[in-house]
């Protein structure tokens, strides 16, 4: 059952990184534009003081999510598995932070207490992580990876880094459905019940299976990439120019209201 629980995750994660790679773009957004304020919104929510400011990018996220119609059950699965596993981290927070308590817990013969810094310190963290991944996935729906790789290179990012980013974007569900089926068939191969160590065994076979296979994998890509082109580097594709249009300076206009807003302390 540990198995077939892995094997679910590990197929909602390739879905979900299947729907970040369709891309609805329906508010027609520069490329560059748009990876530049997704850019400034994570940064900002990332690096906030407090989780104010935090709120405000979460719910810049919902109304461009909401204009893009791109609002949906995965969206908010990756929200909701960010909060779960963000709430799990900090959760030791409130017990360790010295400050003010607010409330005392007994564990048997021992007493722990709660106070109001770390309770603030958790809230600050979980709102940082969750509103950071809310407002670039958010831009990731509306505009699709493919997008978003031509606005990182509209940024004169390294061609590099850009191209593999687009193979990461292509080949990452690909490697995630396969590490799924090499799963499910060692499952189907215990003839008895099986222990929890049992269960760790297969896994790591696994582990060890999807790195031969990623191997194999990579090196008849780059055979592909070279067979491709005339140069040794590979081929790269250059991005086509984009207009800015009255919809892109709306959008660097509250980018740089809530920056300034960050920057001043007012939030």
């Amino acid at each position: 059952m540990k198995l077939s629980l892995t094997h679910r995750f590990l197929e909602s994660l390739a879905t979900a990184i299947d729907s970040l790679n369709s891309g609805t773009n329906r508010i027609s957004l520069n490329p560059t534009v748009a990876v530049l304020s997704a850019l400034f919104f994570t940064g900002t929510a990332a690096f906030s003081h407090d989780f104010k400011l935090p709120l405000l990018i979460l719910a810049t996220s919902i109304v461009l999510a909401l204009l893009t119609r791109s609002l949906g059950r995965t969206w908010a699965k990756i929200l909701l598995f960010v909060l779960a596993w963000t709430t799990m981290v900090s959760l030791p927070l409130p017990f360790i932070t010295l400050g003010q308590p607010v409330a005392r817990l007994s564990l048997g013969f021992m007493e722990v207490g709660v106070s109001r810094e770390g309770l603030n310190a958790m809230a600050t963290f979980i709102s940082r992580v969750v509103a950071s991944a809310a407002i670039f996935t958010s831009f990731v729906f509306a505009m699709g990876w493919e997008r978003i790789v031509s606005g990182l290179e509209g940024l004169r990012m390294p061609r590099e880094l850009v191209l593999l980013l687009r193979l990461g974007a292509i080949h990452i569900p690909l490697f995630l459905r396969e590490a799924s089926e090499i799963l499910l068939a060692r499952e189907a191969r215990i003839m008895r019940k099986a222990g929890f160590r049992d269960l760790w065994t297969v896994l790591t076979t696994v582990v060890g299976d999807l790195l031969l296979r990623s191997y194999e994998h990579a090196w008849r890509l780059e055979k592909a990439i070279k067979a491709r082109s005339f140069s040794v580097k590979g081929p790269f594709w250059t991005p086509p120019s984009h207009t800015v249009g009255i919809k892109d300076l709306s959008l660097i206009s509250v980018t740089l209201c809530i920056l300034a807003l960050g920057v001043l302390g007012v939030l």
